[in-house]
């Protein structure tokens, strides 16, 4: 009995060598692209965060980015260049916290100089049409690579190909934003204008996040926008009346 054992694993072992003996070779040869797959593979990570518009998904990538950064990781940056709402050099969010980064309409563009950092993030990365080559070459390469994108279209449509990431990536996150029509858990992004291309780059004059009884409600939010309250009113109108309704006292916050 121990001898089949032992003629078997003989057996195995020889047709093996080829095997070995070709990675043996390439290695020797020379071949980056090889050598890099057997070392780097245990390193990368492709992390995409999708949400609705005012889900924070920006503030999400930065935080992941600002972590890396603390441990002594290089990072970049890349933002979509037609974006220039609230910055036209640095990464924005709604709040209008920033982070410096680089402007982009194609990711290609930056590919090289993206290669000399360890860590990657890429904001609205439904814009871009190279998305999902890009991070899967960088991660192949042993980079870190951060998406975050809308996974849907105001038409509640997939985005581009970005959800070919999906099957990719190492780790998916969806975050929600709060419905501001009815305040609940909004999945959505409503566009309030008539508008029917599919890239219309706006904020909140231009969408909203809603849920889904409200993304078929045809009315919008009734006053929000005119409500001018201090701190100082917003925390005395709250606290002084007990007849106020949860909803009622909502209402008087301006989002």
């Amino acid at each position: 009995m121990l001898g089949v054992v032992v003629n078997e694993a003989l057996y195995n072992l020889w047709h093996l060598f080829p095997a070995i003996l070709g990675v043996h070779k390439l290695l020797q040869g020379g071949s980056l692209c090889f050598a890099t797959v057997l070392t780097d593979f245990s390193h990368y990570n492709r992390y995409v965060i999708f949400g609705p518009m005012f889900s924070g998904k920006s503030t999400e990538l930065m935080r992941r980015v600002r972590r890396f950064q603390i441990a002594q990781y290089k990072c970049i940056v890349i933002k979509y260049a037609k974006d220039t709402r609230y910055s036209k050099e640095q990464l924005a969010t709604h709040d209008r916290h920033t982070m410096s980064a680089v402007s982009a309409c194609n990711l290609s563009d930056v590919a090289t100089e993206a290669l000399n950092y360890s860590v990657i993030g890429i904001d609205e990365g439904q814009f871009f049409p190279d998305v999902v080559e890009f991070c899967e070459d960088m991660a192949n390469r042993g980079k870190t690579v951060i998406v975050a994108a809308l996974d849907g279209t105001f038409q509640r449509k997939a985005f581009g190909d970005i959800l070919n990431l999906v099957p990719l990536a190492e780790s998916v996150v969806k975050l929600n934003a709060v419905c501001m029509q009815c305040y609940r858990e909004a999945s959505y992004t409503k566009r309030l204008g008539a508008e029917k291309e599919v890239e219309v780059i706006g904020g909140a004059d231009k969408y909203h996040s809603v849920c889904r009884l409200c993304y078929f409600r045809n009315q919008q939010p009734e006053g929000k926008e005119n409500l001018h309250l201090t701190l100082k009113d917003k925390a005395s109108g709250l606290m002084s009346s007990k007849s106020l309704t949860p909803r009622k006292a909502l209402s008087q916050l301006q989002l």
